[in-house]
């Protein structure tokens, strides 16, 4: 998942001389890469001051949207919308998507790089998960409840907002929710005696699930689960009722030697040492191919997956399930992936921008996102290609009235995963060890006090360079 720092290095200067060279060259407004004005500042030389700045008479606002997530067909469809409804604004749409393969990783470099090079962006699509609180940390982005009083009541409509809500204040909101779930073949389990309506809830259940699996198609995985993930193991954890930190947002303290937490590597252990999971690494090439052939029988990952396996093997039942819990009874939790809105603090017009994310954020504009209404002209592939709705009602119609998406829209409340600015590094720590654990069958006890006290180095350091997240 993550590159190496060359290739983050790399994506970092193509980027900035994208952002340099990008554009719709028209209009009368600061262009992407100046600085932005400074309230009743002069206009810089070949630029007119606009919007929120002081915008001139007769002129149109102008936002830069910045889209570090993909999903292009769509949200330049929305920004065309927007500019119809709103004759005053005009949208220059800029995107890392043209890249080759940037990670999470990099996109937040890269944003963090323009932003401190004051070029102006107005608003920037972003991972949720882990990138509000790294630009909240870099000083890169603007607490969006101090911009616009509307942003507090619209975030309770949302998935993920406990993600973006920070020391009392809202660094983002949700746009995209990516949830994860057991993907299970319902055809598969019938052809080999098991109950589709009863995917396992215990991990009991699950071992008699894979075994009844293995005996009757030795050459199937009855489990595939990226190895290097931690995304994916999060949820086994939480849904037994343990934890990796003692708090979600900017923990100080790691616990993963803790009894559930050991637990679940033992049984992560346990599923290779029985021949259960793939011992291919998962990717988006070949999930797909694995699944259709029936090489994996359920699959650990994004519940919007579904519609990718429903669109190439429509004959299959495809189905979802919550991640199982050690004994069945554990409140189901996931790790809640996707995208978020953010301004940052280059932006040059905070309250167009922020009117703007209002609206990509509302049930109206959720609606025409993921094909509810057809204002769009979307094609399926461009709305399966996106995680599901962030608002619950959107996510609740679709549930009940669609049946395309009746199985991939999971309202499993998600959990922040211990997020801080140390998170990345503690993450590559945490998928190393657990490569380690499942290929070569390493002590699990000594692995996790390994990875405890690397972690609680990187917190430890993380806590001295930010007192004033810690605070």
């Amino acid at each position: 998942m993550f590159h190496a720092r060359l290739t983050q290095l790399i994506s970092v200067l193509t980027i900035a001389a994208l952002l340099a060279g990008c554009g719709s060259g028209s209009g009368t407004y600061m262009p992407a890469g100046q600085a932005p004005a400074q309230p009743g500042a002069p206009a810089q030389s070949g630029a007119q001051t606009s919007g929120s700045n002081g915008q001139a008479s007769g002129s149109k606002v102008h936002l830069v949207y910045f889209n570090a997530r993909g999903a292009e067909p769509v949200e330049k469809k929305l920004v065309e919308r927007y500019m119809k409804d709103h004759p005053n604004i005009e949208i220059e749409y800029l995107s890392t998507t043209s890249l080759s393969g940037p990670s999470d990783t990099d996109a937040i470099a890269n944003l963090i790089f323009n932003i401190q090079a004051k070029r102006v962006i107005d608003v920037a699509k972003i991972e949720v998960s882990r990138t509000p609180l790294d630009l909240m940390a870099a000083k890169a982005e603007l607490e969006m409840s101090t911009v616009n009083d509307q942003v507090k009541p619209r975030l309770q409509a949302l998935f993920n907002a406990d993600y973006v809500n920070i020391n009392n204040g809202i660094w983002a909101m949700p746009y995209e929710y990516d949830p994860f779930a057991y993907i299970y073949n319902a055809s598969f389990y019938k052809d080999v005696g098991l109950d589709p309506d009863n995917p396992p809830k215990s991990w009991d259940d699950l071992r008699k699930v894979n075994d009844t699996i293995k005996a009757k198609n030795p050459n199937t995985w009855p489990i595939c689960n990226p190895i290097k993930n931690l995304a994916k193991t999060m949820p086994y954890v939480w849904t037994s009722g343990g934890d990796y930190w003692d708090k979600p947002i900017l923990p100080t303290k790691a616990l993963f030697t803790t009894p559930v937490v050991t637990d679940v590597y033992k049984f992560l252990q346990e599923w290779a040492q029985k021949q259960w999971i793939n011992t291919d690494e998962l990717s988006d090439a070949n999930q797909l191919q694995f699944m259709i052939s029936r090489k994996c029988a359920a699959l650990n990952t994004s519940s919007y997956f579904i519609m990718s396996l429903q669109t190439n093997d429509p004959k299959t039942d495809w189905r979802a399930a919550p991640i199982s819990s050690k004994d069945g009874t554990g409140q189901p939790a996931t790790f809640g992936g996707g995208s978020a809105l953010s301004i940052p603090s280059t932006s040059a017009n905070p309250k167009e921008a922020s009117d703007f994310i209002l609206w990509l954020t509302s049930d109206e504009a959720q609606r025409m996102k993921y094909g509810a209404t057809k204002d769009l002209g979307l094609s399926d592939q461009d709305i399966f290609t996106q995680a599901t709705p962030a608002t619950k009602a959107v996510s609740e119609e679709l549930k009940n009235n669609d049946a395309k998406w009746k199985q991939s829209i999971v309202t499993v409340p998600s959990r922040p995963p211990g997020i801080g600015p140390a998170y990345s590094k503690i993450y590559e720590v945490l998928a190393a060890m657990q490569e380690r654990v499942i290929r070569s069958n390493a002590n699990v006890d000594e692995e996790l006090r390994t990875a405890q006290k690397q972690a609680q180095d990187l917190l430890d350091q993380s806590i001295a360079a930010n007192p004033d997240l810690y605070k």
